[in-house]
């Protein structure tokens, strides 16, 4: 294997891996949102 056809396995791996890191913040990050809000809805119901 050549540094050349390294290279170009790396640079198709690439997207994928960053896309998918950004796509499981992004799922966490919603279910933080969905945390919060519910928790305030819950706190607006008792007062």
């Amino acid at each position: 294997m050549t540094s050349l056809s390294s290279l170009e396995i790396i640079q198709s791996i690439m997207p994928v891996t960053i896309g998918a890191s950004l796509g499981l913040l992004a799922l966490l990050g919603i279910r933080e949102l969905v945390k919060e809000t519910s928790a305030a809805f819950k706190k607006r119901a008792n007062a």
